[in-house]
């Protein structure tokens, strides 16, 4: 009886709580967490380490200037594939010919912003005409579109139709009405201008099957 007194009382066991269960739905989200991460980062260092040499413009050329040697510079850039830019080896492919826009100092160059043609060409120049969007076709116009502009209204006078060729379209202003560039023989800008300032013209869109 002594001895069992003795005894050290047993340790009762402790029953440890099973670990919570992850919901499916959880653990699914964190795996496209994950991967999502994965995959930006990726594509970050991918864009960052793959740096390709451009022309940019070191100083303002106007619209119709000639593109000189020291009106460029090369910088190697991560660019998107997205971003459209001339690659340094077309320089001098570039310089010599014209800038089709305002370039600005520290844009990218693209082929679009340069051309070998001068427009307006001489014996031409460019008409303004702001029009309603009711005297456009429905179907839009674009540049180089051949038109025929005419009279949107009888006159006393007997119209007079104009051969075009649209060189650029503005898009509506707060006024309602597009401004579109035209391009004609100097010897009739006047005479189209000065219909065009009655506003009673409208825009016949030609083939362009040519």
């Amino acid at each position: 009886m002594l001895l069992q007194r003795l005894k050290p009382p047993r340790e009762t066991a402790q029953i440890r709580p099973l670990p919570a269960r992850r919901s499916p739905m959880i653990l699914v989200a964190s795996i496209g967490l994950t991967a999502l991460g994965a995959l930006l980062a990726w594509q970050v260092y991918g864009i960052a380490g793959h740096r390709t040499p451009v022309l940019i413009m070191v100083r303002d050329v106007p619209i119709g200037q000639h593109l000189a040697a020291q009106d460029l510079r090369t910088v190697a850039l991560g660019l998107d594939p997205g971003v459209q830019a001339l690659e340094a080896t077309e320089k001098g492919v570039v310089i010599g010919k014209r800038a089709a826009v305002d370039l600005k100092a520290g844009g990218l160059l693209s082929g679009t912003q340069v051309t070998d043609a001068l427009v307006p060409a001489p014996g031409e120049t460019i008409v303004p005409v702001a029009l309603k969007p009711s005297r456009l076709p429905a179907r839009g116009i674009q540049s180089g579109d051949q038109i025929t502009v005419t009279a949107a209204q009888a006159s006393a006078t007997p119209p007079v139709d104009h051969t075009a060729r649209v060189d650029r379209v503005g898009p509506v202003d707060a006024d309602g009405l597009v401004v579109v560039d035209l391009i004609v023989p100097a010897s009739n800008g006047t005479a189209l201008a000065r219909q065009a300032a009655d506003g009673e013209i409208a825009l016949v869109l030609r083939s362009r099957a040519g």
